[in-house]
């Protein structure tokens, strides 16, 4: 979920810019940038309810 939100986040602004709207393209790559370094840091705000790594199978 988080995954998706973070794609269409990016997608936003990328389609901004080449629109021709710099100013929110830029404000929509900051904000990409910010839940991309939280989801990568582990941060617990960005786990949408996940209580526990999602990597790991149990058999």
């Amino acid at each position: 979920m988080r995954n998706l939100v973070i794609e269409f986040i990016f997608a936003g602004a990328l389609t901004s810019l080449v629109l021709g709207y710099g100013a929110v393209g830029a404000i929509l790559l900051l904000v990409g940038g910010i839940m991309l370094s939280l989801v990568l840091s582990g941060h617990r705000s960005m786990s949408f309810g996940a209580s526990k790594k999602l990597t790991t199978i149990n058999l």
